[in-house]
C-alpha cells in the first residue's frame, strides 16, 4: 500500500519537470455545420427597467412551456437596510425575494422589454422575520439578537405541461401561524425554528431554513393562476433545509425533495469546484425529505387557457425518505438554539452515523425516482460517500410508506462501495416519450429508460476523479440498470456495504485526451487526470454525456500550465455503444477554464408549426480564469454556445452574447424550441458593483467564417472573450514544486485512508 502511495505521488510530482511555458491542447479537427446562432442585444429582467427589483440578481432559471410560454424566475434584493449574513459567500447583504416574470414567445418578441410581464414576488418574505438572531455577532454590538429576515435561498422551477412548481428554502418559518395549510413534520425533536451560531466566523448566529413551494397554471398568454395565495411552508425550521428539487408533470402530479442538517447548515472546506457551505458537506443525522401532491395542481379550460377554480392541490404529509437519524447529537459542534434563543440540550437534537445530501429527483410516469449521495457511516474505517438510489410508488402517502416496515430507507448502493462518489445525476424517460421520438426518426425502442451517472475516485471531496455511468433497460429500478448492481445493494451496514459485488459502472472519462478510453478502465487506469461538472440528457435512444476534462489535476489546480475543456459522448441504445469522447469547447488557452457547462434538449411538440427535431441540441458553457488556487480566486469571464441538428457529428462555431462593457457572466439557462431554430438563455450578469439577469433570443444564421469567439478585440491574439486580463500566474514559481508535492502527500495520504 505505502508502494503505490509513493509511485503516484510521484508520477504526479514528474509532472513539475516539464516546460513551464508549455503551449495550449491542439485543438480537435471536427467537422462544422454550416449554419450558426445569432443573439440579439441583451435584455435586463431584473434592472432598470423593473425598479421594484433590486441589483443584487442571483440564480437565474429559465423555462418554456408547451403553449410557447418562458418563464423566469431570480432573486433579488428588495430593501437595503434589511440585512442578513450570507453563510455561502461570508458577506453581509440585503436580504433577498424571489420573482418570476414571462414572456408568450409565441405570439410576441421577447427581447424587448415590454413583452414581459412586470416582476412579481413569489416568496414574499424578505421583510419578515420569524426569530431572532446575533448574525452580526457579539464583536459588533454584544450578544443582541435582532430580526433576521426571510432571506430566500437560489429558486428552482420545474415545469410539465402548463404546469409549474418553484422551490426554494427560506429564513423565513413562520407560515404555519398564519393558517397555512401546508403538510408539516410533526417529527418529536421539535417543530420550532432552530439557529446554529458559527464559532469560526465570529460566532454569527443564523436561523435553520424550511423547505418552501408555490405551484401555477400558466395559460398562453403568460398570465399565472397560483394554487395558493402564499407559499406553502413545508417543513418548520426545526433542521436546516438545503437542496430543494421538484419535478411536476402535465397532470400536475408533483414530487418535491429536500436535505435537513439537524446541526445547521456545515461550513464545508471548498476543496471541490464550489465556494463550499452548498450543503454538499453535512451533520450525521442529515436526512432527505420528500413530499408528494395528491392531485393534479390545476384544471385549464381548453377554450379560455385559464385554470378552473376548485382544482388546486394540496400537499401530502412530509416524510423522510432516508433512515439516517438514528440517534441524538454528540462531540463537538457549533451552538443550536431555539427561537427563544435557549440553548439546545444534545439529546433534543438528531444524530447518527452518516449523512446524506445533494439528491435529484425525478417523476417518471407514476414512478418517483430518487438518486444521492451519503456518506459510508464506517465510524472511521472508511472516508467518501455512496451514491444511492430509490424508486418508489407516487401514489403513496409518503408518511404512511415511510412507517411501513416494507418500506426500504437504506436504497440501492450503485456506485463502487471501496471508493468515494458523490454528484449523482441521472436523466430519464417515459415510455410515451421514447415512442415520441421514434415516431419522429422511424427507430425500435431499446430499452432505453434512463442514464445515471456520477464522480468516483479514490480520493476524497475535490481529489481526481472520473465520471462513471450505468444505463437502465426496460424500466428505472435498480434492477434494470446495467452494468448491473448487486441484488442486495440497500443496505445500510458499512461492512455489508464494502461486500457487495457491483459490476464496475462504465467509466467515461479514463484517458479522455489520449483516446485510449477503455469502458472498464478503473479510476486508477489514469489517477492523475480529473473529471467534472457531468451534464446529460436522454431522447430516445440516445444518451448524452458531457463532462469537464482535465490531463492533470495538480497542474490544472495549482497552476495555468493545463486547463478543462467541456467533451461529449453519446450512447447508442440500439447497438450498446459509446462514441469517442469529442472536444466541444477547444479553449484556445491555458489561462482558461470551461465552468458550469450546460447541455438542453429540444422539447417534444406534436404541432407540426414546431417540426420537432429529437437530433438537435444545445450546448452552452461558461469560462473562468485558470490560477493557481492556493495563489488568487478565479475571475467568471464569459458564456459560449454551440449546437447540432445531427446529434453532435457536426457541431455549429462557438459564440457569445455581445459583451461591450466585458463583463463577468455566469449561470446561465437554456430553452430551444421544439426544432432547435431559436434558442432562449438567460445568464447572471456582474459588473463588479451590480448583479443583474440578463436574458437574449437566438436564431439561425449561415455560419461566419473566420469568427473567434474568444476573441474580444481588446488584443491581436485570442482573449477571454470577457474583458478581463487573465492571470499572470503562468511564470515561475520556485515554490510551486514544494506546495504540488504538500497538496498530493495529503490527497494520497486521504486516499490510503479510504483504501485502508
Amino acid at each position: 500500500m505505502a508502494f503505490q502511495k509513493k509511485t503516484l505521488i510521484l508520477a504526479m510530482a514528474a509532472t513539475f519537470v516539464a516546460p513551464l511555458a508549455q503551449a495550449a491542447d491542439e485543438t480537435q479537427t471536427q467537422e462544422q455545420a454550416a449554419t450558426q446562432l445569432q443573439f440579439s442585444n441583451q435584455l435586463n429582467l431584473s434592472g432598470a427597467a423593473t425598479p421594484d427589483v433590486g441589483d443584487d440578481a442571483f440564480k437565474t432559471k429559465l423555462v418554456r412551456l408547451g403553449n410557447g410560454v418562458l418563464i423566469t424566475v431570480f432573486g433579488d434584493s428588495v430593501d437595503s437596510t434589511k440585512l442578513v449574513y450570507d453563510v455561502k459567500g461570508d458577506v453581509d447583504r440585503p436580504a433577498r425575494d424571489i420573482f418570476i416574470r414571462t414572456c408568450a414567445s409565441s405570439a410576441a418578441d421577447c427581447s424587448l422589454e415590454e413583452s414581459w410581464s412586470e416582476p412579481e414576488n413569489v416568496s414574499g418574505t424578505a421583510l419578515l422575520s420569524s426569530m431572532n438572531a446575533d448574525w452580526d455577532g457579539p464583536e459588533t454590538d454584544g450578544a443582541t439578537r435582532k430580526p433576521y429576515y426571510g432571506d430566500s435561498d437560489k429558486p428552482n422551477i420545474s415545469n410539465g405541461g402548463s404546469n409549474i412548481m418553484v422551490t426554494w428554502t427560506d429564513k423565513y418559518c413562520d407560515a404555519l401561524a398564519e393558517g397555512s395549510t401546508a403538510a408539516i413534520d410533526t417529527d418529536p425533536t421539535g417543530t420550532s425554528q432552530r439557529s446554529v451560531a458559527y464559532l469560526t466566523r465570529d460566532n454569527r448566529e443564523v436561523p435553520f431554513s424550511c423547505a418552501m413551494a408555490r405551484y401555477a397554471t400558466v395559460a398562453a398568454d403568460g398570465s399565472l393562476t397560483w394554487g395558493t395565495a402564499t407559499p406553502v411552508q413545508l417543513s418548520t425550521g426545526a433542521r436546516d433545509a438545503k437542496q430543494d428539487v421538484s419535478k411536476v408533470n402535465s397532470l400536475g402530479k408533483a414530487v418535491v425533495t429536500w436535505q435537513e442538517d439537524p446541526l445547521g447548515l456545515q461550513l464545508g472546506s471548498a476543496d471541490g469546484p464550489g465556494d463550499g457551505a452548498s450543503g454538499a458537506t453535512a451533520s450525521h443525522g442529515t436526512d432527505i425529505w420528500y413530499t408528494t401532491t395528491t392531485n393534479t395542481v390545476t384544471k385549464t379550460d381548453p377554450d379560455t387557457g385559464k385554470a378552473i377554480a376548485g382544482k388546486t392541490a394540496a400537499f401530502t404529509n412530509v416524510a423522510r425518505l432516508t433512515d439516517n437519524a438514528t440517534s441524538t447529537a454528540s462531540g463537538n459542534h457549533n451552538v443550536i438554539r431555539n427561537a427563544a434563543g435557549v440553548e439546545v440540550a444534545d439529546d433534543a437534537i438528531e444524530g447518527g452515523q452518516a449523512s446524506a445530501t445533494r439528491a435529484n429527483t425525478a417523476l417518471v410516469g407514476s414512478t418517483v425516482v430518487v438518486a444521492y449521495e451519503e456518506t459510508k457511516g464506517s465510524e472511521g474505517l472508511a472516508i467518501g460517500k455512496f451514491v444511492r438510489y430509490h424508486t418508489y410508488s407516487y401514489n403513496t402517502d409518503p408518511q404512511t410508506q415511510s412507517a411501513d416496515a416494507a418500506f426500504d430507507k437504506a436504497g440501492c448502493i450503485i456506485s463502487n462501495p471501496l471508493e468515494n462518489a458523490r454528484r449523482v445525476r441521472f436523466v430519464a424517460q417515459t415510455d410515451d416519450m421514447m415512442a415520441q421520438v421514434n415516431a419522429v426518426q422511424g427507430d425500435v425502442d431499446s430499452g432505453l429508460r434512463m442514464g445515471i451517472f456520477w464522480k468516483e475516485g479514490q480520493y476524497d471531496q475535490g481529489g481526481p476523479s472520473d465520471i462513471m455511468a450505468r444505463v437502465a433497460i426496460g424500466g428505472v429500478d435498480a434492477t434494470d440498470m446495467v452494468p448491473a448492481v448487486d441484488a442486495n445493494c440497500a443496505t445500510s451496514d458499512y461492512l455489508t456495504a464494502e461486500d457487495l459485488s457491483n459490476t464496475p459502472a462504465y467509466n467515461l472519462s479514463s484517458n479522455t485526451k489520449a483516446g485510449t478510453n477503455n469502458l472498464t478502465d478503473t479510476t486508477e487506469t489514469n489517477n492523475i487526470e480529473n473529471a467534472l461538472a457531468h451534464r446529460g440528457a436522454i431522447v430516445g435512444n440516445d444518451l448524452y454525456v458531457g463532462y469537464s476534462y482535465t490531463t492533470d489535476w495538480a497542474l490544472a489546480t495549482y497552476t495555468n500550465l493545463v486547463n478543462y475543456d467541456f467533451w461529449l459522448r453519446r450512447y447508442d441504445g440500439t447497438t450498446g455503444e459509446w462514441t469517442a469522447p469529442k472536444n466541444l469547447s477547444n479553449l484556445p488557452t491555458t489561462d482558461i477554464n470551461v465552468r458550469e457547462p450546460r447541455f438542453v434538449k429540444t422539447p417534444y411538440s406534436a404541432t407540426a408549426e414546431d417540426a420537432y427535431n429529437p437530433s438537435a441540441f444545445v450546448i452552452a458553457w461558461g469560462t473562468q480564469t485558470n490560477v493557481a488556487s492556493h495563489i488568487e480566486d478565479a475571475e467568471d469571464l464569459d458564456i459560449y454556445y454551440t449546437r447540432s441538428f445531427d446529434k453532435g457529428v457536426t457541431m455549429e462555431p462557438v459564440v457569445r452574447v455581445d459583451n461591450p462593457n466585458g463583463n463577468a457572466r455566469y449561470e446561465s439557462q437554456l430553452r430551444p424550441t421544439p426544432n432547435g431554430e431559436t434558442v432562449y438563455a438567460v445568464w447572471n450578469e456582474t459588473d463588479g458593483t451590480n448583479t443583474e439577469a440578463a436574458f437574449s433570443v437566438a436564431t439561425t444564421t449561415d455560419a461566419v467564417d473566420g469568427y473567434d469567439p474568444y476573441d474580444d478585440g481588446s488584443s491581436g491574439s485570442s482573449g477571454s472573450g470577457g474583458g478581463c486580463t487573465l492571470s499572470d500566474n503562468a511564470k515561475f514559481d520556485p515554490v510551486l514544486p514544494a506546495i504540488l508535492a504538500s497538496a498530493l502527500a495529503f490527497l494520497g495520504f486521504r486516499r490510503y485512508r479510504n483504501q485502508a
